[in-house]
């Protein structure tokens, strides 16, 4: 949530890359229509190749966000804090979630599917769908999503899955088995799938079909990887390793729990850390807890070492500590 510029981009790759020190990279950005941007850091690590990918979707919410800038005006008296409060939290990060869940939201679905498309090797033809590219070489995947972008990045797997052609759909579930880990960082999927809740919800284990209101990335793993190992047998995948960071004062931020249906090969882990000091017992800055993830040690060091299950590491480095909550 709030506004991103591309900026943010080049932040969190310098985290990444003094994180596990892999020097110099050949960036690249490539700009949608619409001012959404992909900006790729390509680097050689001891003789590998490492794509870092970071996507801006800020852009293709800011006409919806036009009528809620009407109320800036200066003719109202508020409290400053209130006003920044108001303006930069309200008007312009919770209203990404407002905007995101209803109508307003589909080209920021559209655009992050394609490209979530693209990083699996595919492309998405003119009816939507993602069409996997023989081609394009299989390589191993990590997603990294914060805040609101755990919903994004969980509705477009699971819509990627959902519209894959029958001829496809193998193909998929092979670079959906590439998926080595995944990291939320104040994981909102729970909440944000409440906006779409139905009673009536198809199964989510055993077959293609997932209810837009109830299927999460979690799912699609599930189904993926056991078509994977029916499929592709001979070549068998490491366990798929989901993340979920929460400081329990982060108002924001939801813990995974895994269902009965899971494999044994998908470890879901939760870890709890603390952004912000604790006042008195009784508070904790509600921005930073919310946004601190992004300069917490142990996130860091988690993020860009992998995690084993056992200890998180700490690894401090230095980042703009900016929520951009301001009026």
């Amino acid at each position: 949530m709030c506004e991103h510029k591309e900026n943010w981009a080049d932040n969190r790759h310098s985290l990444i890359q003094q994180a596990i020190d892999i020097g110099p990279s050949t960036p690249l950005t490539l700009r949608s229509p619409s001012g959404a941007l992909r900006k790729t850091f390509y680097h050689h690590v001891r003789g590998h190749s490492l794509e870092m990918r970071f996507l801006v979707w800020s852009p293709l919410a800011k006409d919806a966000k036009v009528a809620i800038a009407y109320d800036h005006r200066r003719d109202l008296t508020r409290a400053s804090l209130n006003r920044d409060l108001k303006w930069g939290l309200i008007d312009d990060c919770f209203s990404d979630a407002v905007i995101y869940t209803g109508k307003a939201g589909d080209p920021t679905r559209m655009w992050v599917r394609s490209e979530i498309c693209d990083a699996l090797g595919g492309n998405v033809s003119y009816s939507g769908r993602c069409l996997i590219d023989d081609g394009k070489p299989r390589r191993r995947t990590i997603f990294v999503a914060e805040s609101l972008g755990s919903k994004i990045l969980s509705d477009a797997i699971v819509k990627i899955w959902q519209t894959a052609p029958a001829a496809d759909q193998s193909k998929i579930a092979q670079r959906l088995g590439d998926v080595q880990m995944v990291f939320l960082l104040a994981n909102q999927i729970p909440p944000l799938n409440a906006a779409t809740y139905s009673s009536k919800t198809a199964r989510i284990a055993g077959n293609k079909s997932i209810d837009d209101s109830s299927g999460t990335i979690l799912d699609v793993l599930t189904i993926a990887r056991a078509q994977t190992n029916k499929v592709f047998a001979a070549e068998p995948s490491d366990p798929v390793h989901i993340v979920a960071f929460t400081d329990p004062n982060d108002l924001l931020s939801y813990r995974l729990f895994r269902g009965p249906y899971l494999p044994t090969d998908m470890i879901i882990t939760n870890v709890i850390v603390s952004n912000d000091k604790t006042y008195f017992g009784l508070l904790e800055r509600p921005d930073t807890a919310h946004c601190g993830y992004g300069w917490n040690p142990a996130v860091i060091a988690t993020v860009a070492k992998g995690y084993d299950g056992k200890r998180v590491g700490s690894i401090p480095v230095k980042v703009p500590r900016s929520c951009g909550l301001g009026g």
